[in-house]
């Protein structure tokens, strides 16, 4: 009988839990540490494309991550005066929901749970090694089979196996919160849409997230320091975008503030420990692939250990998984860092190179193509009611 392999996880968000329920639902033995007292997840909204909603599919997650999720009909960019640069339809073939990010998050971890995973909090991660072990701000060394660092932007893991070469933070950063919504919020033509507002370098986004709530972004340069203030300044934002003033009226306290960090390692594993998400590739969130990476990645590093039966054959599995998805990420990230440049662009300058590149054919291609794909370890995609689709 062959022995069962184990696996130790750093974080427990969306990519990490994501792995852990892969990789559990093939026999590991699996733990996942968390830093925090308890997995929460930080931020307010997220997209979910096809590619993350194929994976919610094989993970046994996706009913309860779409319960009463906003569908969304069509992307729709607008100028200062209101007028609209460009309006593109969300097609059938390429769902897309957006749902509150802690309703994901409870999804995977329910998940996981139900798969076997071990869920240990209150546990830091300082470093490891590539012999598949994780160290601990306690003076702890736990050692499995395969280790892996889902643990953010500032991983302790990609820091100590020497991996990172490339990590920016960007000019432009987001207030993020969620509101209450009401009827009428949004006018009856508006239906359906997610809406980008523009007005010189500052952008308000505005996105259903279920019948109750709308997920607001706010987005600005770092140096713009009234604007990027977490104690709304309502009068400066209803002036720039005065058709959502009564939306932003309604921001409450709860409102966080964070630049994007631009990831790129040399490689993402070295001997038996890897390193996924942000950890390995984060990007800037403009085509809301983020948390649809670091799941499909979770996977994908899962279905690549699937003929694995001794931990020697480790390394050489990790390096055939960042073979085939590493393309795909570079080619995402490279478009998400592209988009965020049109933010510095002067406002008529803006709206006519949105147009131009919104209606060529081979734009929107590179931009669609991370979303369209079928991703590792599921299958394709079954027929849809039309209400869905």
């Amino acid at each position: 009988m062959n022995k069962t392999l184990s696996a130790i996880i750093a974080g427990g968000g969306l990519g990490g839990l994501a792995a852990a329920t892969a990789l559990a639902q093939r026999g590991w033995d699996v733990t996942v540490y968390e830093r925090q007292s308890a997995l929460r997840a930080s931020g307010s909204g997220i997209y979910i494309w096809e590619n993350g909603l194929r994976v919610l599919e094989a993970l046994g997650a996706y009913d309860d991550a779409v319960r009463d999720a906003f569908e969304g009909v069509a992307f729709e960019q607008r100028d200062k005066h209101g007028a609209v640069i460009d309006s593109a339809p969300v097609g059938a073939e390429r769902r897309l929901i957006t749902v509150k990010r802690s309703q994901l998050l409870d999804s995977l971890r329910d998940a996981a749970l139900r798969a076997g995973v071990k869920v240990v909090t209150s546990s830091e991660v300082i470093g490891a090694t590539p012999r598949g072990e994780l160290r601990f701000a306690n003076g702890d060394l736990v050692r499995a089979d395969l280790a892996i660092g889902v643990d953010g932007i500032w991983s302790r893991v990609r820091e100590a196996l020497g991996l990172e070469t490339f990590h920016q933070q960007t000019v432009e950063g987001a207030l993020r919160t969620v509101i209450e919504r009401r009827p009428g919020d949004i006018a009856a033509a508006d239906a359906g849409k997610y809406i980008e507002n523009w007005n010189g370098n500052r952008r308000f986004l505005v996105t259903p997230i279920n019948e109750t709530q709308i997920y607001l972004a706010l987005t600005c340069p770092e140096s713009d320091r009234a604007a990027r203030d977490t104690r709304i300044d309502k009068a400066l934002w209803s002036e720039a975008f005065a058709q959502w003033a009564h939306l932003i009226d309604r921001i409450g306290p709860e409102v966080s503030w964070g630049v994007y960090s631009i990831i790129q390692c040399s490689a993402w594993s070295a001997g038996r420990t890897a390193i996924l998400g942000d950890a390995a590739h984060a990007q800037p969130p403009n085509l809301g692939q983020g948390g649809g990476m670091a799941m499909q990645n979770g996977l994908a590093l899962a279905c690549a250990l699937e003929g694995v039966e001794r931990a020697e054959q480790i390394p050489a599995a990790l390096e055939a998984w960042e073979a085939r998805e590493r393309p795909l990420v570079d080619h995402c990230q490279k478009w998400s860092t592209l988009y965020g440049e049109v933010a510095f662009l002067p406002d008529e300058v803006r709206s006519a190179t949105v147009r131009a590149a919104m209606s060529n054919p081979w734009v929107i291609e590179q931009i669609n193509r991370a979303a369209h794909h079928r991703p590792t370890g599921t299958r394709e995609r079954r027929a849809m009611p039309a209400s869905v689709a």
